[in-house]
């Protein structure tokens, strides 16, 4: 089984956000063959029994951090469900637009790796339009939302599992990807590498929302970042042989139930392609933004 676009939400205690979440992508996602997995990082609000009251695939384990919780909804969905298109949402970050995922999956097509031009990053932006074909150009990158090819991830690996907590993971994760051919360019201009990193809009909108933010963690991860950021080589989504058997039951206990279960489909009420619209449903989505 594969499928064309798999979407992660990657969570941690923002139990509300969440649902919101799911409930705008179910309600907005028209690609036929697209797959859904939560990635929970140890959650202790709820959110588990939400997911189940919701019905909704979930890849969970203790607490790891940022980078390990999104190569839970990585490697699953790139790796156990063949998806050609994996697009990684944070959960305050969500559609607001029917086939919002159409640009995403056009844009890693072209380029392979992009992520989210957020309006607050445009004294960042140096050139392009935000779309698939013609991306901003920014000298900045954020991770509300990202999207990958399974080719990049295949030769670039995944987020480096050193990173504990909150920061820098996702820089380096895709200055590591670009390096490798995917998601921008890194010439080197008077000396100085000049990096700058493919985001288009994408449809979606970002909401407030409780930061994890610690000074500690941001700290020791900007120190990591600064040792690695030149280094290439393939990264695995974990580190030690300890780590190896713990992600790999965390996988096999998500997909324990068969790939079937990750199918994503619309919540009862909820338009799909060839169905009646869904007014009420919608309207009660977009009340809060």
């Amino acid at each position: 089984m594969s499928f064309t676009v798999g979407i992660g939400i990657i969570t941690y205690n923002r139990v509300g956000l969440l649902s919101d979440t799911i409930d705008r992508v179910r309600a907005l996602t028209r690609t036929p063959d697209a797959a859904l997995v939560v990635a929970d990082d140890g959650s202790t609000d709820g959110t588990l029994a939400m997911l189940r009251d919701k019905r909704i695939p979930v890849v969970t384990g203790v607490n790891m951090g940022i980078a390990w919780n999104k190569n839970r909804a990585l490697f699953l969905l790139s790796r156990m469900l063949g998806c050609e298109t994996t697009i990684l949402l944070e959960d305050d970050t969500s559609p607001v637009r029917a086939g919002w995922e159409t640009e995403w999956i056009n844009a890693v097509r072209r380029w392979g790796h992009v992520n989210f031009a957020g309006g607050w990053m445009r004294e960042h932006f140096v050139s392009g339009a935000g779309s698939a074909a013609d991306p901003v150009l920014s000298s900045m990158v954020t991770a509300q939302c990202s999207a990958y090819s399974a080719d990049s991830l295949t030769f670039g690996g995944y987020l480096d599992p050193r990173f504990k907590g909150y920061g820098h993971e996702h820089v380096e994760h895709t200055r590591r990807l670009i390096r490798a051919g995917y998601g921008g360019t890194d010439a080197v201009i008077d000396g100085q590498e000049k990096v700058r990193y493919y985001m288009i809009d994408g449809d979606l909108a970002v909401a407030p929302s409780k930061s994890y933010f610690d000074s500690e963690q941001e700290q020791r991860n900007l120190h990591l970042a600064r040792r690695i950021m030149g280094e290439q080589g393939y990264r695995t989504p974990w580190g030690a042989d300890t780590e190896m058997r713990q992600f790999r039951s965390e996988i096999e206990s998500a997909m324990s139930e068969g790939p079937e279960r990750f199918r994503l489909t619309a919540a009862s009420g909820t338009s799909r392609p060839g169905q009646a619209s869904a007014p009420g449903l919608l309207t009660r989505l977009f009340r809060r933004t």
